[in-house]
């Protein structure tokens, strides 16, 4: 080759790479096959002596696009399709990653359409691009041409260059794509959530569900199916074709025996192009009375916990009806479709849980609250925990006795005030249960006894929850003083009128008791002799002195039923009043701490007294002969707390509560008025106190009252 020649093949070779380097990056495909194809007949100056093919490679098939095929100076007439062979030129070219000439390899020959279009020399160079395959680029020539060492080199260079053009042109195309399926999805998943928030009957979603699968999708028939843990069964939520299904299983078995319940067994999406294929055929189950099923897309509704809640099933009767891009699709749809039955099972959930706040008691609502709790959480056992003013957690209501070992979790969410979850026998989940004031009143715990994380949304679900327990806390403690107002108020305006009804009794027997004494008076001074017979004189003597001890006796059992203004009052001096009436056995030890320091009450003094006496009686007679009682008292800002502890042998937890109805005593006794502990917790209840026992078995009892403090002066 001459000089002047070598010099045109060079500025050819710098002008075409600066023409393909200016095409902008969005340039499609096909342009730029086209734009490589008419720079390759240009550098080597073949414009018209030679044609130019090129096809794009395609990652996903592992294989030459046909349909990407474009020509460059192709010969009027040629028609015969001219497809890359599986072992043709561009399969070896591309196997080698080099150049393949048909004058250099007679074993390969030419294509035959290439042959019927007068083609007699061919050459293959493979586009490569950082070693992966992008293209092929054929020369075909018509007459015999020889290359010069230069012109091959030349092409080496230039494919070079349109190997990084093409891959350009193939990026920027999967990036439109991706945008492009991505907005549609996009806008897709906005239609899902706008469809599915709109209906509130768990019917209507399941059906808009799959209303909205086969719009997706374009499938004709398609079924929902959720899932029966109880029985293990598939059973069918929603359907469509119904005119097409007249024997359609209303129930399928949780098992690989069905396409179905394969994909609810193992968690994962199936698309199947041909159901006549092995292993499909042998399991697939017709249910399309007269239509023939070749295709099917499966994708599974997963849960909090990752356990399967359904499958969302489509059917065609066309092979292939289905793409990746359907099952991605499906895929969100279904993910979507799972926060809406979540939301919906919640809101339902709530109603309940409203009904039970305001009828059913704090105990049920605890229960319903757990209950959902592990049902949406998809937890194995659940436990709401109270935190008292004072003193250790209390587990209020729990699924299993286990859960009394997560009460180290429920102290660091307390102090921490924020969700915390800890693997230990388990993976639990804690989160407080704040008042509107911001106070801890409790933590609502959830466990699972299989590996899994918590997340955002398991959080979120079980604040929420746990609000409403805080809520029902708040609500009974309300209640509580309510019905504790109206009691005391019931009582006050009780002992008002047995006030008067004593106060009138105890007048009229003064009068006709009061007159015997009076009579005998008047007695010895008319009929002196009669009192000079010492048995007359005795029983005329033991009438005045009974009638005068029946007048005090009923002075005193009566001052505790007289109307009572309650004033400052010393713990310590109705204590020791009560011990002055009371005979303690030499065996048993009574211990004092506390009671002298502390401030005043309001009480009544003798009806305070009483209290100490038969809190104090009840505990030497539980003792018997032997043990010790414990009164012990601190104070707080706006009240006074005593306890009278002994270690009798305790009192079972079936009478706890009975020990303060009205006939529950068992004992009779002139101080306590024969009504036991009742006639007790009136009279703190008249002060605007509590009491409340507590009590073990073998190890003793505790009764724990709570007064008001008196004002300071």
């Amino acid at each position: 080759m001459m000089a002047a020649e070598i010099e045109g093949l060079l500025q050819r070779l710098q002008t075409m790479g600066e023409r393909l380097a200016s095409l902008p990056p969005e340039t499609p495909i096909s342009e730029c096959l086209r734009r490589i194809g008419e720079e390759a007949l240009r550098l080597l100056a073949l414009e018209e002596a030679a044609t130019a093919i090129l096809f794009s490679y395609n990652p996903e098939q592992r294989g030459l696009d046909p349909s990407s095929r474009i020509a460059v100076g192709e010969i009027e007439g040629w028609t015969a399709p001219d497809w890359p062979r599986p072992d043709g030129m561009a399969a070896r070219a591309l196997a080698r990653g080099r150049r393949i000439l048909s004058w250099e390899e007679p074993d390969m020959p030419i294509h035959p359409a290439k042959q019927a279009a007068g083609a007699r020399m061919v050459g293959c160079w493979p586009l490569l691009a950082a070693g992966e395959p992008v293209g092929v680029l054929y020369l075909s020539f018509q007459q015999e041409r020889s290359f010069t060492a230069l012109e091959l080199e030349a092409m080496e260079l230039f494919t070079r260059v349109a190997a990084l053009l093409l891959r350009r042109a193939q990026v920027m195309e999967r990036l439109q794509q991706n945008l492009h399926r991505a907005t549609r999805e996009l806008d897709e998943l906005r239609r899902m959530d706008h469809l599915l928030s709109a209906r509130a009957d768990p019917q209507e979603i399941l059906e808009a569900i799959l209303r909205i699968a086969l719009e997706l999708t374009g499938a004709r028939f398609g079924t929902l199916r959720l899932v029966d843990r109880q029985r293990q069964r598939l059973v069918l939520g929603a359907l469509i074709g119904r005119p097409l299904l007249p024997n359609i299983a209303p129930e399928l078995e949780l098992d690989e025996t069905s396409i179905v319940g394969w994909v609810a067994v193992h968690r994962r999406s199936l698309r199947i192009d041909d159901l006549h294929a092995s292993p499909w055929a042998s399991i697939y189950r017709p249910w399309l009375a007269g239509y023939e099923i070749r295709s099917e897309l499966a994708v599974p509704l997963i849960g909090a916990g990752g356990e399967v809640e359904g499958v969302l099933n489509l059917e065609s009767p066309e092979p292939g009806a289905f793409t990746e891009g359907d099952q991605r699709l499906l895929e969100m749809l279904a993910a979507r479709a799972m926060i809406a039955l979540q939301e919906m099972r919640l809101l339902r959930g709530m109603q309940e849980i409203t009904g039970q706040l305001l009828h059913g008691g704090r105990e049920a609502l605890f229960a319903r609250a757990v209950a959902l709790a592990c049902e949406l959480i998809q937890a194995s056992d659940g436990a709401i925990w109270l935190i008292p003013p004072a003193g250790p957690p209390q587990l209020a209501f729990a699924t299993h006795p286990a859960m009394a070992g997560t009460a180290g979790l429920v102290e660091a969410v307390s102090r921490s005030r924020r969700p915390l979850s800890f693997e230990s026998g388990g993976w639990a989940l804690a989160v407080p249960m704040l008042q509107p004031d911001g106070t801890v009143c409790g933590v609502f715990v959830v466990h699972s006894s299989q590996p899994r994380a918590f997340t955002e949304r398991d959080q979120r679900l079980l604040i929420i929850l746990a609000n409403h327990a805080a809520l029902a806390v708040q609500l009974t403690e309300h209640v509580q003083a309510l019905q504790a107002a109206r009691e005391r108020q019931a009582i006050t305006e009780a002992f008002a009128a047995v006030g008067d009804i004593a106060a009138n009794l105890l007048h009229r027997l003064t009068n006709h008791i009061g007159l015997i004494p009076v009579r005998l008076e008047g007695l010895q001074e008319k009929r002196p002799d009669l009192f000079q017979d010492p048995y007359l004189a005795s029983v005329f003597q033991e009438i005045e002195s009974r009638a005068r001890a029946a007048l005090d006796a009923v002075r005193e059992a009566m001052v505790y039923l007289r109307p009572m203004a309650p004033r400052p009052i010393s713990l310590l001096s109705c204590l020791e009043m009560a011990l002055r009436d009371l005979r303690i056995p030499p065996g048993i030890r009574l211990e004092i701490v506390g009671m002298e320091d502390l401030p005043p009450v309001m009480a009544g003094e003798p009806q305070l007294a009483l209290v100490f006496f038969n809190l104090l009686e009840n505990a030497v007679e539980a003792l018997g002969e032997n043990g010790w009682i414990r009164v012990e008292g601190v104070a707080r800002p706006d009240a006074v707390h005593f306890t009278v502890r002994d270690n009798g042998p305790g009192i079972p937890p079936e009478l706890q509560e009975r020990i303060f109805e009205l006939d529950f005593s068992t004992k009779r006794s002139p101080k306590k008025l024969g009504f036991g502990l009742w006639w007790v917790k009136m009279l703190i209840q008249r002060f605007g106190g509590e009491i409340r026992v507590e009590s073990i078995l073998g190890q003793g009892t505790a009764f724990h009252v709570r007064l008001p403090r008196a004002p300071d002066r």
